[in-house]
Protein backbone atom coordinates (compact mmCIF):
# COMPACT_ATOMS: atom_id res chain seq x y z
CA UNK A 1 0.00 0.00 0.00
CA UNK A 2 1.34 3.42 -0.83
CA UNK A 3 1.94 6.07 1.76
CA UNK A 4 -0.67 8.38 0.18
CA UNK A 5 -3.49 5.90 0.69
CA UNK A 6 -2.71 5.62 4.39
CA UNK A 7 -3.03 9.38 4.91
CA UNK A 8 -6.48 9.76 3.37
CA UNK A 9 -8.96 11.12 5.90
CA UNK A 10 -12.13 9.11 6.37
CA UNK A 11 -15.24 10.84 7.63
CA UNK A 12 -18.56 9.29 8.55
CA UNK A 13 -21.83 11.17 8.47
CA UNK A 14 -24.83 9.94 10.34
CA UNK A 15 -27.98 9.81 8.25
CA UNK A 16 -30.97 10.14 10.50
CA UNK A 17 -34.22 8.49 9.63
CA UNK A 18 -36.43 11.53 10.30
CA UNK A 19 -36.16 12.90 6.71
CA UNK A 20 -36.90 9.43 5.36
CA UNK A 21 -39.95 9.07 7.58
CA UNK A 22 -41.18 12.55 6.60
CA UNK A 23 -40.87 11.67 2.91
CA UNK A 24 -42.71 8.39 3.43
CA UNK A 25 -45.53 10.07 5.38
CA UNK A 26 -45.86 12.75 2.69
CA UNK A 27 -45.94 10.06 -0.01
CA UNK A 28 -48.77 8.39 1.90
CA UNK A 29 -50.58 11.77 1.92
CA UNK A 30 -50.87 11.74 5.72
CA UNK A 31 -50.87 15.57 6.08
CA UNK A 32 -53.67 15.98 3.52
CA UNK A 33 -55.74 13.17 5.03
CA UNK A 34 -55.40 14.66 8.52
CA UNK A 35 -56.30 18.14 7.27
CA UNK A 36 -59.41 16.75 5.57
CA UNK A 37 -60.45 14.69 8.61
CA UNK A 38 -59.74 17.28 11.31
CA UNK A 39 -60.47 20.84 10.16
CA UNK A 40 -58.81 23.50 12.28
CA UNK A 41 -60.47 26.40 14.04
CA UNK A 42 -60.67 29.70 12.20
CA UNK A 43 -58.22 31.34 14.60
CA UNK A 44 -55.54 28.67 14.01
CA UNK A 45 -52.30 30.22 12.75
CA UNK A 46 -49.09 28.67 11.50
CA UNK A 47 -48.69 25.12 10.26
CA UNK A 48 -51.78 23.19 9.40
CA UNK A 49 -52.63 20.39 11.79
CA UNK A 50 -51.74 17.67 9.30
CA UNK A 51 -48.20 18.95 8.80
CA UNK A 52 -47.70 19.48 12.52
CA UNK A 53 -48.82 15.94 13.36
CA UNK A 54 -46.70 14.51 10.52
CA UNK A 55 -43.52 16.10 11.90
CA UNK A 56 -44.44 14.95 15.40
CA UNK A 57 -45.06 11.38 14.17
CA UNK A 58 -41.74 11.28 12.31
CA UNK A 59 -39.92 12.34 15.47
CA UNK A 60 -41.75 9.88 17.74
CA UNK A 61 -41.28 6.96 15.31
CA UNK A 62 -37.54 7.65 15.07
CA UNK A 63 -37.03 7.18 18.82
Amino acid sequence: MSNNAENLPVTNERVDDIPLRLAQLKEMRVPELLNESFPTHGNWQGLKLGHLVTVWLAFILSE
